[in-house]
């Protein structure tokens, strides 16, 4: 009889030990063994790429909470894949039109660079220009009051005709220049009101792509570039390292059982903020870790991971 019972007691613990693991499971299941699977050729990411960077995103993890959280594991049942579908797509499309945007951005830097190299050289030269014309209308007073001056005695003495005759040379050639001068300096005003013209018309344009730019793709996104799926993270769509990055390490928080946080610049936020630099963890990211996993290794975590470790020989 009492065999009966502790044959009873023993079913049932095992049962309630079941039923425990069974809905615990997804709670910290650290070490958690994963492998890189299905990798979409449309990414064009080779599998040593793509394994460098879920490495790095698995590595930031440990790092900033200084514990053993995953391993890689060619037979693990854990997969992350890499699935081309219309979100990559956009993404696409959303980086070629950057690109475009940013082409368009250096060519009108650079136009609006030459009005100015032109605005100042036309200064500079008008500058001149004034200080010529301001000489050669005092020259040419002083020449015509010396010639004045001999016409009323009857004329010049030889020496100083001939250095009047030099004089009316010079100021014949000057006045020649400063015309030279002005048609130059008409040229750069040309120029310069075709250059601002031209870069008008590229900075109206400019604004217009942009607007439609921020239409087709300007907008706070929710978390679909990648999911958890229980027994594997899918990887959507990513538009540069940083973000894939981003990605990877909120589909790694789901993975642990952390939820999504409060805190926009979280990397567990519901929403993918623009990632401009390499993502970091936020203090309430840590906090959600700790919520989860604890400061130390739990009893259930290493409860968990031996009815894991069992359950594995038995497959």
């Amino acid at each position: 009889m009492r065999f009966s019972y502790a044959l009873a007691l023993i079913f049932a613990i095992i049962i309630g030990a079941g039923f425990w693991y069974q809905s615990t499971a997804s709670i910290c299941p650290i070490p958690l063994a994963y492998r890189v699977g299905d990798i979409a050729p449309s990414f064009q990411l080779s599998f040593d790429e793509a394994k460098a960077r879920v490495e790095q995103a698995e590595n930031h993890w440990e790092e900033s909470v200084n514990r053993d959280l995953f391993v890689y594991d060619d037979s693990a049942e854990f997969t992350i894949n890499f699935i081309f579908d219309e979100r990559q797509a956009q993404s696409n499309a959303e980086e070629r039109e950057r690109r475009f945007l940013d082409g368009q951005l250096a060519e009108n830097e650079e136009l609006f660079a030459a009005v100015d190299l032109a605005q100042q050289e036309y200064e500079n030269l008008s500058r001149s220009y004034e200080s010529r014309v301001n000489q050669y209308e005092s020259r040419l007073s002083e020449y015509n009051q010396t010639v004045q001056k001999y016409n009323d005695r009857g004329g010049a003495p030889e020496e100083e005709f001939a250095q009047l005759e030099k004089e009316r040379i010079a100021l014949s050639e000057e006045a020649e220049g400063l015309e030279n001068t002005v048609d130059e300096l008409n040229q750069f005003v040309a120029k310069i009101n075709q250059l601002s013209n031209e870069g008008n018309r590229l900075v109206d344009s400019y604004n217009q792509d942009v607007e439609s730019y921020n239409s087709n793709f300007g907008f706070a996104r929710e978390f679909t570039q990648g999911d958890y799926q229980g027994e594997l993270i899918n990887i959507y769509e990513f538009s540069s390292d940083n973000e894939l990055q981003a990605v990877l390490l909120h589909e790694f928080g789901h993975a642990l059982g952390i939820n999504h946080v409060e805190a926009s610049s979280s990397v567990m936020y519901y929403l993918l903020e623009d990632v401009d630099a390499t993502p970091s963890f936020s203090v309430e990211d840590l906090e959600a870790f700790y919520a989860v996993c604890g400061t130390d290794t739990k009893w259930d975590i290493e409860a968990r991971k031996v009815i894991r470790n069992i359950l594995a020989i038995f497959k």
